[in-house]
Formats: C-alpha cells, sequence, structure tokens
C-alpha cells in the first residue's frame, strides 16, 4: 500500500511540473547591445574596426590598419553594463581592446603589437545591417542605357559578394569585355573588410602581404529585402540574395 502512494504521488508531481513555465532564471537573457558595430581607428594605427555583438553578448570582429597594411581578427564579449573586452589575434594573441557600448555609440582603447590607440563608432541602423548576407551578382546598367545580367558570355558563373558578421568580406567578381564567349574561370576571389561609415561602407581590399590595402567606398541602396544596388565607375550594379526573385 504504501509503494502505491508513493508511485501516486510521484505521478501527480510529474504531471504538474509539466504545466508549470521554466524557471526564468535558466533562461537566457538577450544582450541589449547585440548588433551590428563599426568605427574608426586612431592613434599609433589609422584605420577601421566593425563587430557583431551576438545575442549572448559574445563578439567577434575585425580591426584594420591602414598604415601597416594589416588585417587582425578579434573576439570577446559584452557585460551587461556595456563594457566590451577583446583579444586581438593574427594566428595568436597580439593585443586587446577594452570600450564601453552605450547609447548605440562606442569608445575604447586598443593594444596591438605594442601600438596603442582609441576607437570611435556607433551601432549600424536596421537597414545598415543588411548588408551581413550573401550577395549574387545581377546586373550591371551603363550611362548609355545598357544592362548587362548575370547569365551573359562574358561573367564567369556565380559572381558574388559575401558580406560577415566579422567585418571580413569576399568579393568574386570577373568579366572579359573583349567578348570572349569562354573567359578563364574561376578567378581567385578579393577578400578584406568593411565598415559602416555615414551613409557608405568603406570597403579595404587585402591584395597580399607588401602591398597596400585598397580603399573603396561604396554607397548602398536596399530597393528591396531582396536587392542592393551602387554605382561604381558610372555603373549601376545591382546584387541580389536570390536572383531567381
Amino acid at each position: 500500500m504504501k509503494k502505491l502512494l508513493l508511485l501516486s504521488a510521484l505521478l501527480i508531481f510529474a504531471c504538474s511540473s509539466d504545466d508549470e513555465p521554466l524557471d526564468q532564471s535558466f533562461q537566457s537573457v538577450e544582450s541589449e547591445f547585440k548588433g551590428l558595430w563599426s568605427g574608426d581607428i586612431t592613434g599609433e594605427d589609422n584605420g577601421t574596426w566593425t563587430l557583431t555583438v551576438k545575442d549572448s553578448g559574445t563578439l567577434l570582429g575585425s580591426f584594420t590598419s591602414k598604415d601597416y597594411n594589416e588585417i587582425y581578427s578579434f573576439s570577446g564579449s559584452v557585460n551587461e553594463d556595456g563594457e566590451l573586452i577583446a583579444s586581438i589575434t593574427s594566428g595568436n594573441v597580439v593585443g586587446n581592446i577594452n570600450g564601453n557600448l552605450n547609447n548605440e555609440s562606442s569608445l575604447g582603447s586598443y593594444t596591438v603589437n605594442n601600438r596603442n590607440g582609441n576607437l570611435q563608432g556607433r551601432l549600424a541602423s536596421e537597414e545598415e545591417s543588411q548588408i551581413v548576407n550573401n550577395w549574387n551578382y545581377y546586373s550591371a546598367e551603363y550611362e548609355s542605357g545598357d544592362i548587362i545580367y548575370y547569365n551573359n558570355e562574358i561573367y564567369c558563373p556565380g559572381l558574388y559578394m559575401e558580406f560577415r558578421e566579422d567585418g571580413t568580406f569576399t568579393d568574386y567578381f570577373y568579366a572579359d569585355y573583349s567578348n570572349n564567349p569562354d573567359p578563364e574561370c574561376p578567378q581567385e576571389p578579393m577578400y578584406g573588410t568593411y565598415s559602416v561609415q555615414d551613409g557608405y561602407y568603406e570597403m579595404l581590399y587585402d591584395y597580399g602581404t607588401g602591398q597596400a590595402l585598397s580603399e573603396s567606398d561604396i554607397y548602398i541602396n536596399y530597393p528591396d529585402n531582396n536587392t542592393i544596388n551602387y554605382i561604381y565607375q558610372n555603373v549601376l550594379w545591382t546584387y541580389k540574395i536570390s536572383i531567381e526573385d
């Protein structure tokens, strides 16, 4: 009889537990600082930085020195007060970042390879943050009104630009404007870092050891959630997440 009563009590407890919500203390709290942040580097380096704060408060990003033609990665976290701590790496740890993210602006300091300076920047808007995605080349519209689409024979197939959360990008683009029906494909993609500036994106292309970073400023528009376009060298370039739409 005692065994039967004990079994009944356990069943009642198990059933009632299923109906109760989980203890909120065990649920993850979304960081109020989550999003895409970027800005400028000053001091013994001149350059840019970009990072993404995840829901959990962890972060990853890139630190780019124009003066020394160097691109570093960094990772760390931001606490509930907006205090940021990150380690800068290039194969191994070469420096650190300390700062604060508050009121959608950021201030901080860095040390990298015994060089020191300051960081400043801001949280990207919802529209600016749309850049983080894989964008497929769709078309190029020239001043003459001519439009060349992605499936033209002068292009290598599968051309794209990918912008990542850590502030890096890949740009794979190749066209043979001599109208060669069999362009030399594939070509090596180009890499670099980007940062959100006032109304435009600053892109720094890395062409390898000993070569200066190449800088391009592009003013990107978002006609819809599937499309970006911008003017470069008097050509309107259009990219889409899905070129079927």
